[in-house]
């Protein structure tokens, strides 16, 4: 949404390679990495595909997420590098090359990370101010913002009190077990952008939410709405935004790599088959969410939402769709890891097929 305002006030294109070399001189300069000699030893070759921001928001620019990509994750260090995109994103993104040449592959990367350095250059402001000041406040929600790891204030304000969860991980035994928010790496505020050279602020992870508001926000995107507040009545997003948002983006070439999804860490992120009959198969990407290809039907053959839905399932099992078609903004939040764990998703399916029954 952040990103779109700004193509609308005419500030950036999204399909602009010129922004990336200018604004994102970093990640212009990023070889393609193609492997590791003898495991150790990285083997690169020069980029010569153009990047644009449409590829940062679509997954198709060339980079991967290390918890994603075991090759980018040993490439990182591996498990004992205390830099990732959980405790460092900024320095993570920077240390990342790219995996493929842009265009070429679709995956899950560290694109939303360097969107948010490329908004932050273009408003000259911080992320955490830009999103306040253009998104949260017009609306007049105030339960919303980055947590206090990357800044913000959002989980320790005394107004916030009861209203977020903890998070936690459930082990192989079924318990489930409070665990400790990421430390950063590099968590000096004088440093951090614009009075400093260095982007605190990510997209991929940090921004917390109630759920009131999650779905709130959601709900411009539905098709009656198509980019107004249906509360306050403001406009946050032109039609034409809301459009291109939740259209696929994909070829089918590309289309077919966004089906699997791989993991570095087991514990924390299980293997992802959106193949499945009873998940996506014909699914795509939309800018920064994904596009449900055809009617779900699930493992029980009860009907689920509809083809074109607008979706995504965050890291720790934070789930919504936006079907259109049905009119409705469902966000179901687990705040728990591993994400696509088994359990999760049978509970997700049950809340979905009783929804759709009591639609039908």
């Amino acid at each position: 949404m952040a990103f779109m305002q700004l193509d609308e006030r005419g500030l950036v294109s999204l399909d602009d390679p010129q922004v990336i070399e200018n604004l994102l001189p970093e990640l212009a300069a990023q070889k393609v990495l193609t492997g590791l000699n003898d495991g150790k030893s990285p083997i690169f070759e020069d980029r010569k595909r153009d990047i644009t921001p449409r590829m940062l928001m679509n997954h198709t620019y060339g980079g991967g997420h290390s918890c994603f990509n075991p090759l980018l994750f040993e490439y990182l260090g591996g498990a004992s590098n205390a830099v990732n995109e959980a405790t460092d994103p900024h320095q993570t993104a920077l240390d990342s090359p790219l995996l493929w040449q842009p265009g070429t592959h679709t995956n899950y990367g560290q694109g939303f990370d360097w969107l948010a350095v490329l908004i932050e250059r273009l408003t000259k402001t911080s992320l955490d101010k830009h999103l306040s000041e253009n998104i949260f406040a017009p609306l007049g929600l105030r339960d919303i913002g980055f947590e206090d790891t990357f800044g913000g204030n959002i989980t320790s304000r005394e107004s916030s009190k009861g209203k977020f969860w903890p998070r936690n991980m459930r082990q192989p035994d079924g318990t489930i077990v409070p665990i400790d928010p990421p430390v950063l790496v590099n968590p000096e505020r004088p440093l951090a952008y614009p009075k400093g050279k260095y982007h605190t602020f990510p997209l991929g992870t940090g921004l917390a939410a109630t759920a009131s508001e999650v779905a709130r926000l959601h709900t411009i995107m539905l098709p009656e709405n198509a980019g107004v507040d249906p509360v306050t009545g403001h406009r946050l997003l032109a039609a034409s935004s809301v459009k291109e948002i939740s259209s696929p983006q994909l070829s089918e070439a590309l289309r077919n790599d966004t089906r699997f999804t791989d993991s570095s860490i087991d514990m924390m992120f299980k293997v992802a088959d959106l193949a499945a009959p009873h998940v996506d198969p014909a699914g795509t990407y939309g800018l920064g969410c994904a596009i449900q290809g055809v009617d779900r039907v699930l493992k029980d053959g009860r009907k689920g939402r509809s083809k074109g839905s607008v979706y995504w399932y965050g890291a720790a099992n934070t789930e919504f769709w936006i079907d259109g078609e049905k009119g409705i903004v469902v966000f179901v939040n687990g705040n728990y890891l591993p994400w696509n764990d088994e359990a999760w998703l049978d509970f997700v399916a049950g809340v979905e097929g009783l929804l759709y029954e009591g639609l039908a």
